[in-house]
């Protein structure tokens, strides 16, 4: 198990849930591809959108 400021969660969930995820973070990546962004400029949208709603949820301030 991982624990992040009392947040918990189970190894087998968190691999659960990137199963869920990854497939359509990759049909994210190359809808955004197409339309003319570098991967480089995805990551770092994808990154910055990520830690926001990461903040929000640990309600914390975000860094972006």
């Amino acid at each position: 198990m991982d624990e992040l400021n009392s947040l918990v969660i189970s190894e087998e969930r968190l691999e659960d849930c990137r199963d869920v995820v990854e497939p359509e973070l990759q049909d994210l990546i190359q809808r955004a591809l197409t339309s003319g962004f570098s991967r480089e400029e995805i990551l770092i949208a994808v990154s910055e959108l990520v830690a926001e709603d990461f903040a929000m949820v640990m309600e914390t301030p975000s860094v972006h």
